[in-house]
């Protein structure tokens, strides 16, 4: 995962303009009280998502490996606090959170670390919060793949799948869908969202 830091200009160029992750954040941001505190798993360069959120007046948390992501995330949204950490390492009493957002960072872990870290973000969420989750819509665990010229291993699901390990954590699936996208410099790639809730 280290090898994010040095994709981060180039990540965020190619992967902050996805409509489908703007509409899930849009949607979360709805439905969450304005005094909700978001914590954004792999948090990347901050933008889209900890900025938008900020900007609508949220205290965000933002955890991410790569330090190189994360001096991008500090200077372009200087509002949230950015956390350099492992998901998988981040204590049971992180704190609670009205929402839970990880796009495209759960990918990185084996299935297992995944399914873990599923049931450690419910247990983070107070009653009634929220999951923003996506995922490339991928059957594998731990896959060896080359992304944008980088080595990284990557695990996936199929959607029903996803919605099945959602449930188990002990979170509600609230809406899922496969869309596809294509960054700018392609090539198109299948992903999955899901909204996911923590029952009162």
């Amino acid at each position: 995962m280290e090898a994010f830091d040095q994709l981060a200009e180039l990540y965020q160029g190619e992967h902050s303009h996805n409509p489908h992750q703007s509409a899930l954040i849009a949607k979360i941001e709805s439905l969450v009280p304005a005094t909700a505190t978001i914590l954004d798993l792999g948090c990347g360069t901050g933008v889209p998502t900890a900025k938008i959120f900020t900007e609508s007046g949220h205290r965000v948390v933002g955890v991410d490996i790569a330090e190189g992501m994360l001096r991008l995330a500090r200077d372009q949204v200087p509002a949230a606090e950015f956390v350099r950490a492992d998901i998988r390492e981040l204590p049971d009493n992180f704190g609670t959170f009205g929402a839970v957002t990880a796009f495209f960072s759960l990918l990185m872990l084996s299935r297992a670390d995944i399914e873990k870290t599923l049931g450690r973000i419910a247990g983070w969420l107070e009653p009634g919060g929220y999951l923003g989750l996506s995922m490339v819509n991928l059957d594998a665990d731990s896959l060896p793949v080359e992304f944008m010229g980088v080595p990284v291993t990557v695990s996936g699901y199929p959607q029903d799948a996803l919605a099945a390990r959602v449930t188990e954590a002990g979170l509600e699936i609230v809406s899922i869908e496969t869309v596809e996208f294509t960054p700018p410099n392609g090539p198109a790639e299948s992903q999955i969202f899901v909204l996911g809730r923590r029952p009162n």
